[in-house]
């Protein structure tokens, strides 16, 4: 069956289950047909969507709380811009001693990856570094003890734990080969011990290994890379590469601004739906309202109080800020008013089904949800979202952001419902 035919299937199925709706008195019986539809295709979910002047389109059990998914990270957007500002770049601090120890201390920066650990390498040397004995780190920006509600402590990559000072997404990207063989599975990071380590026990092929599982070997390969790039700049490296706070009598040597800013990097969070980077950042947010070390509770803490003095929610729950958590509880019309001060970044939401609408999208078992901007027929645009509550495809959603789209926009109608 085409997706097309399969489509139309379920509109008719739709259609002809408004009986079943008006009994049980879904929606008033003088709502437009559309309405019904949509109620139907929430499947004992919830919506609201209203035009950019706050005048209400649409409302199916707003006010009531729904696990949000991962369109809850839009506030963790909304505070970081306001807190943060979307020019501000995350810091990494490098310290030299009399003795020529190198010390690293990390704030949290989500991006400091292979390209920019080189380019601090490059810079270092730039600053007279030609010997450095022993290579120390200092992650005490957060709380050793961080665990993410809803996070499966696995081996995947999107189950990466957050830590102050990490590279590459808190992962290792290899290629093994039949004869063991290994080589590095970005062009950009050089293998080292730990990148061995791990890729003993795995199979051939291609990999890319989760550091989350023991967060000191995750803070030691930032210092294993950037070893590595020292040496390739012709800096003599000797010493341990260990962990260690730094002490009072080392002198400040550079400073390292990410090379992205806050809204470069909030726009690849909401394209990519970054788990890591998302909850990285609302860490680094509570400790810089609440105070370092950075922890789970500071975090709920900050941004429950900016959604509720900010933007006036009232009765919901965060546990953590990636969506992750089935504990999470948000109803469809407070996110609504958080779309609204959204407003002004609208562009930085992806744009969904050949630019139709842009929206961040949710997934969880038997959760999906959409929330984000559609253009209006009459001009403007509305904010929608959608929270779908029962197990379906994860293309369900967009199928209902269609039928929203198509009776927003009805000249359209007919393009867009039976698009395949």
């Amino acid at each position: 069956m085409s997706k097309q035919i399969l489509f139309l299937f379920t509109t008719c199925l739709l259609v002809s289950s408004l009986a079943i709706a008006y009994q049980a008195g879904a929606v008033p019986s003088t709502s437009p047909l559309w309405h019904h539809e949509l109620v139907l295709a929430l499947k004992n979910g919830g919506a609201y969507v209203e035009t950019e002047a706050e005048k209400p389109l649409f409302a199916h059990r707003e006010n009531e709380h729904f696990i949000p998914a991962s369109i809850l990270k839009l506030a963790t957007v909304a505070f970081a811009l306001k807190e943060l500002g979307p020019d501000f770049r995350f810091q990494t601090d490098f310290f030299i001693t009399k003795d020529e120890k190198l010390f690293v201390k990390g704030y949290g920066d989500p991006l400091l990856t292979s390209e920019e650990l080189e380019q601090i390498a490059g810079t270092l040397h730039e600053k007279g570094v030609r010997e450095i004995k022993g290579l120390y780190l200092d992650d005490g920006y957060f709380d050793k003890s961080i665990v993410i509600d809803g996070g499966a402590h696995s081996d995947n990559p999107y189950d990466a734990t957050n830590n102050a000072l990490y590279a590459n997404f808190n992962t290792i990207a290899v290629r093994k080969y039949k004869n063991g063989t290994l080589t590095p599975g970005e062009a950009h990071t050089p293998l080292t011990p730990l990148a061995y380590k791990k890729a003993a026990r795995l199979k051939a092929g291609s990999h890319r290994i989760n550091l989350g599982g023991i967060k000191s070997e995750a803070t030691l390969y930032v210092g294993e890379l950037l070893q590595a790039f020292l040496k390739q700049k012709g800096v003599l490296v000797t010493g341990p590469v260990a962990l260690e706070t730094v002490p009072d009598t080392a002198n400040l040597l550079y400073e390292h601004k990410s090379s992205k800013n806050l809204e470069e990097i909030l726009k690849g969070l909401l394209k990519y739906s970054t788990n890591i980077t998302t909850n990285q950042i609302f860490l680094v947010l509570g400790a810089k309202k609440c105070g370092a070390p950075a922890t789970m509770e500071k975090g709920v803490m900050a941004l429950s109080e900016f959604l509720g003095k900010e933007l006036g929610w009232k009765d919901f729950f965060i546990a953590e800020a990636s969506g992750l958590s089935r504990k999470n509880e948000v109803t469809p019309y407070e996110m609504v008013v958080l779309l609204r001060y959204l407003d002004p970044y609208k562009e930085l939401f992806p744009k969904k089904e050949d630019g139709l609408f842009m929206a961040k999208t949710g997934t969880l078992n038997g959760v999906s949800t959409l929330a984000g901007y559609m253009p209006l027929e009459q001009g403007g645009y509305a904010r929608f979202v959608l929270i779908v509550n029962d197990t379906v495809s994860y293309a369900y959603k967009f199928k209902v952001g269609r039928l929203l789209y198509a009776a927003l926009n009805p000249s359209q109608k007919q393009s867009v419902l039976n698009k395949k």
